[in-house]
């Protein structure tokens, strides 16, 4: 049931991320955001192998210090500049810095008791969250973006349900 999850998941972040194109085609930002899910996906499917027989708290250093070093390295060929100093500048830094390790740290955690596939469709959770808050802060999502965040919703639920087996196998659950 698993791979009827992503299917729905992934289904309803098309709908959730592209409402208003009914051609569903690709421009380059989307191009290369799918390139980037492949780094994401390795994340997650070499977490899921080593989650359980590494220190976590380390494996979560490593990350942001990998995550930050890269960040930075891009500032050249993207032309950015290291923004002026501010406390609003430094308060932010702290604070999204902490919430990060929070987060991945808890996912890493996380990842010790579940399959690579159920993690990834919890992780297409993340859209609707944002889809909730925006909601909250005023914007208005059109119908075929309500029905996409169901849809991942529904992935997610999908992705949990066991299905028992008759004959040789009715001990083992999917």
């Amino acid at each position: 049931m698993s791979w009827v999850g992503v299917l729905l998941a992934f289904t309803g972040l098309m709908l959730l991320a592209a409402p208003s194109s009914a051609d569903m085609t690709l421009s380059a930002g989307e191009i290369l955001t799918l390139i980037g899910t492949l780094g994401m996906a390795a994340e997650i499917i070499l977490i899921g192998a080593y989650a359980g027989k590494v220190n976590i708290k380390r494996v979560t250093v490593v990350q942001l210090a990998t995550a930050s070093l890269a960040s930075f390295l891009m500032m050249v060929p993207t032309g950015e500049a290291v923004p002026p100093y501010t406390s609003y500048l430094l308060y932010s830094a702290i604070g999204l810095g902490i919430a990060s390790a929070l987060i991945q740290l808890t996912m890493n955690w996380a990842q010790r008791s579940m399959s690579p596939t159920r993690a990834t469709v919890i992780y297409a959770g993340e859209p609707v969250w944002a889809g909730i808050v925006g909601r909250i802060a005023g914007e208005r999502l059109p119908g075929v973006a309500l029905l996409g965040c169901g849809l991942i919703v529904l992935g997610v639920l999908v992705s949990e349900l066991r299905i028992r087996r008759k004959g040789k196998a009715a001990a083992l659950v999917e």
